[in-house]
């Protein structure tokens, strides 16, 4: 690859296919002084024809390149990548810990043993059952058991600790603070899309940057006949499982005798659409609001209240 640097004339763009070191290579030709784009292998695998060999991949590329309705991946910087990182490991544990959480429960269920939703039944009713001698489970299934716990339990630390340097990572942040100003966004998801380092401007209007995360509805239309159905799983769903997450935290803490416009329209959406539907469709506005943010960095303010109106003309 440094040959073929080596021999790159100047102002030609090199494309580059995502996978492994895709990343590094960028970084590389854009230090060399050319442009680069780096584009999704799931669509440049549409463009092959023919047997995968390097010929193809690269006609495949090519083509690629010229297809305008696929967007580049973002060149990221080592520091976004440091932070991708952390996402990726602390996404992993999760789901290592719940696949354990699950294992767990249907282990127990064999048994006739049926536990609670919620990690504090795991966390304190499986040691009471594995302590109680008159349970009848084998102990060669009381010790799988006992490891499978201790596991599930330092998984459960790492992700503390992964979570503690992202927040962090987030309170070193201006950008991730300004996100940080909208409800249901808290530094896991502020830190995440500063990893993905997504630059506003290539959307645009704010309904393009929350689409680009899936966060709307599947089209089958046909003609002149547009039908809409449920929301797809288009787009980052780790991302949008995060905004979704932050918006059903928000909808828990909301009091029916709240004063605030904001609340009050998310009960208005909350009894219409239900608790599901009121929170995707906050996620979906919070992405909007976040598409704001970062294309004019600014900070995000509530709409006061009435009451705290007239206070504030007082």
């Amino acid at each position: 690859f440094q040959a073929f640097l080596q021999q790159l004339p100047e102002g030609v763009t090199v494309l580059v296919e995502t996978g492994p070191g895709a990343q590094a290579w960028a970084r590389q030709v854009q230090q060399r002084g050319n442009a680069v784009r780096i584009l999704p292998a799931q669509h440049v695998g549409k463009h092959r024809s023919g047997p995968k060999n390097d010929r193809n991949d690269a006609l495949a590329i090519l083509r690629a390149g010229h297809d305008r309705r696929i967007a580049s991946v973002p060149v990221k910087n080592v520091a976004a990548l440091a932070m991708q990182a952390l996402h990726r490991a602390r996404q992993g544990y999760i789901r290592r810990r719940t696949a354990l959480s699950n294992q767990m429960r249907g282990l127990l269920l064999e048994q006739g043993i049926a536990l609670a939703k919620g990690d504090v039944a795991i966390n304190r009713r499986i040691p009471e059952i594995l302590e109680d001698a008159s349970q009848p489970i084998p102990d060669p299934l009381r010790e799988l058991i006992d490891e499978l716990l201790a596991e599930w339990r330092q998984l459960g630390e790492r992700i503390s600790v992964l979570s503690g340097r992202l927040e962090a990572q987030a309170r070193a942040d201006q950008t991730a603070q300004r996100l940080m100003s909208v409800r249901g966004v808290g530094p896991i998801i502020a830190t995440a899309l500063l990893a993905k380092q997504t630059q506003p401007e290539r959307f645009a209007n704010a309904r393009q940057f929350a689409a680009y995360f899936g966060l709307v509805p599947e089209q089958h239309s046909s003609g002149e006949k547009v039908r809409l159905g449920k929301m797809g799983k288009r787009g980052d769903g780790y991302i949008r499982s995060l905004a979704i997450q932050g918006a059903q935290a928000v909808l828990q803490q909301l009091r029916p005798d709240s004063e605030q416009p904001d609340d009050r329209r998310l009960l208005r959406w909350q009894q219409r659409l239900g608790r599901k539907g009121a929170a995707v469709r906050l996620a979906n506005r919070n992405l909007r609001i976040l598409w704001v943010l970062l294309q004019n960095e600014q900070t995000y303010h509530r709409q006061p209240t009435r009451r705290q109106e007239a206070t504030m003309n007082n």
